[in-house]
């Protein structure tokens, strides 16, 4: 999993650099249904219930440091994201598939993803938009292969 994080984290970086994290837009979920979001929460708090208690501590203090390395532009440095990405892949791992399955299905229900994604990719170079999602792929199938 850490081998592969690295890889997501290189892959994805040069989109990540790309986004406008001061924007607004990732701070609601117009015309979200409020039901349908406390559903996705109510999946995720179910999740993290079941993760490994090592994994889940990585996590938050991955998080922890890289809060303090964020720079005016709302970005973290590469080693700080991988560092989060590997504890996240440790985290899913540590989970049954189900229930990461629960998570995905549900954020579906809130989410457009022909709207938002087309939207967000307008928002970046398609290039390192389409990297970064094939490195999060390969990413995800290594989680998978280790998850109990």
């Amino acid at each position: 999993i850490d081998d592969a994080a690295t890889k997501l984290s290189e892959a994805s970086y040069p989109f990540l650099k790309e986004i406008d994290w001061t924007s607004n837009v990732y701070g609601s979920l117009p015309n979200a249904n409020p039901v349908k979001v406390l559903a996705v929460i109510n999946k995720a708090l179910v999740m993290g219930a079941s993760m490994d208690s090592a994994a889940l501590k990585k996590g938050v203090l991955a998080h922890a440091s890289a809060i303090g390395h964020v720079d005016s532009k709302g970005m973290i440095p590469l080693p700080d994201y991988t560092a989060i990405n590997a504890a996240i892949g440790h985290m899913v791992a540590s989970v049954p598939k189900n229930q990461v399955i629960d998570v995905f299905n549900a954020a579906g229900n809130v989410v457009r993803k022909e709207e938002v994604g087309a939207y967000m990719k307008s928002l970046v170079s398609s290039g390192d938009a389409e990297a970064a999602y094939k490195a999060f792929w390969e990413f995800k199938d290594v989680v998978a292969a280790a998850q109990r």
